[in-house]
């Protein structure tokens, strides 16, 4: 009698095959992935989302109101000092503390239908001590937010990029696709 011979590939040639093609598809869609050069900007809009919902937790538990203070390269949160009522920036915390951009993006911030230059906030504060600057969005004990649009924009070689992210009264955040900034 003939010793029968086995045709085929075993369970472990086809999954090492398998695990090589993955890597190959992962590695492809890796490269392709930051074609539109705005995956940075994606990253800036869901850290703004996210420091924006731990500061109304924060509040929430803390029971103070705290405030959102916007400049063109960054942003920083704020709460009064109990004892002269004025504004100072959150010092000492990671997740709170202050924002600064990468140097090729630029935010602007609309309150409830009023566009609010920050550049030309930056100027007119100037004059004034760091410690006395005022925030232009405030996050309010139970977790309410004044309404406020807020814009990323990134310009990449000759493209422009936009992010906005809206808050409502209720304190909800969103993040708006392109189609919907347009409306």
């Amino acid at each position: 009698m003939k010793p029968y011979r086995q045709a085929g590939f075993t369970l472990l040639e086809v999954l090492l095959v398998a695990m090589l093609m993955g890597l190959v598809a992962t590695a492809v869609t890796l490269s392709m992935g930051g074609a539109r050069g705005d995956r940075e900007l994606d990253k800036q809009a869901c850290r703004f989302m996210a420091t924006l919902q731990q500061a109304q937790e924060y509040s929430v538990m803390d029971g103070r109101l705290l405030g959102l203070r916007v400049e063109e390269r960054g942003w920083q949160f704020m709460s009064r000092n109990p004892k002269d009522r004025k504004w100072q920036a959150l010092t000492g915390d990671k997740i709170l503390g202050q924002v600064q951009l990468p140097e090729e993006m630029t935010l602007t911030v609309e309150l409830e239908g009023f566009s609010w230059r920050t550049d030309s906030d930056e100027k007119n504060e100037q004059g004034r001590d760091e410690k006395e600057r005022t925030p232009q969005i405030f996050v309010f004990p139970g977790g309410e937010l004044t309404p406020f649009m807020l814009t990323l924009s990134q310009q990449v070689d000759d493209e422009q990029y936009l992010r906005t992210v809206k808050g409502d009264e209720f304190g909800r955040l969103s993040l708006l696709e392109d189609e919907e900034e347009e409306e």
